[in-house]
């Protein structure tokens, strides 16, 4: 049996390629947080959805300090209600985590009030994260379900949702064109 490829997956991004075929990872790009032997976790960043951050934010008692036209984005199919933050990693809570240069990972309230407070412009809002149990990740990546690219701030607050695939596959080096999964070739 041959070994797992070794991959330090923290800090870098994960592209899904065609013959994934979970309707979850669709397109998607993911941002990895935590890599270890007890397995992955990671927010996709390029799934948006209806509900406007300023509603989340008005729950709280907050003015969302970005575009009004801002949305959440879905994290992940994995706990739907926990609430995310990536924002620029000149911020730093008890909780936060350094996810790739110029980005890191808040999910106190306190962390989103004095954000908004400060009016924060690098702050994107996530619900649920993407999630693999010990080994699980590896073997999608041995099976080519997943590319890896270096992580950048410049992905996550800059690029529409809806370019970040090609962006991230362009930087590679590789056209989307190319890549055919399940039978039908990508546009």
């Amino acid at each position: 049996m041959s070994a797992l490829p070794v991959f330090t997956a923290a800090r870098s991004l994960l592209v899904a390629m065609p013959q994934l075929d979970d309707p979850n990872f669709y397109r998607s790009v993911v941002l990895m947080i935590e890599h270890d032997a007890r397995g992955a976790l990671g927010l996709i960043i390029n799934q948006g959805t209806e509900h406007p951050c300023a509603a989340i934010t008005r729950e709280f008692g907050l003015a969302w300090p970005g575009h009004p036209g801002d949305t959440i984005r879905r994290g992940g199919p994995v706990e739907p209600q926990s609430l995310w933050m990536l924002h620029d990693d000149g911020w730093c809570f008890d909780e936060t985590t350094q996810a790739g240069d110029g980005v890191a990972v808040s999910r106190s309230r306190e962390a989103l009030s004095r954000m908004c407070q400060a009016g924060e412009q690098r702050l994107r809002l996530f619900v649920g994260y993407a999630g693999w149990g010990p080994g699980q990740l590896e073997a999608e990546l041995a099976d080519g379900s997943w590319l890896t690219a270096p992580g950048a701030a410049e992905l996550v607050f800059d690029v529409p949702i809806a370019q970040l695939w090609h962006a991230v596959l362009a930087r590679l080096g590789i056209d989307p064109a190319h890549l055919v999964g399940a039978g039908s070739t990508l546009q």
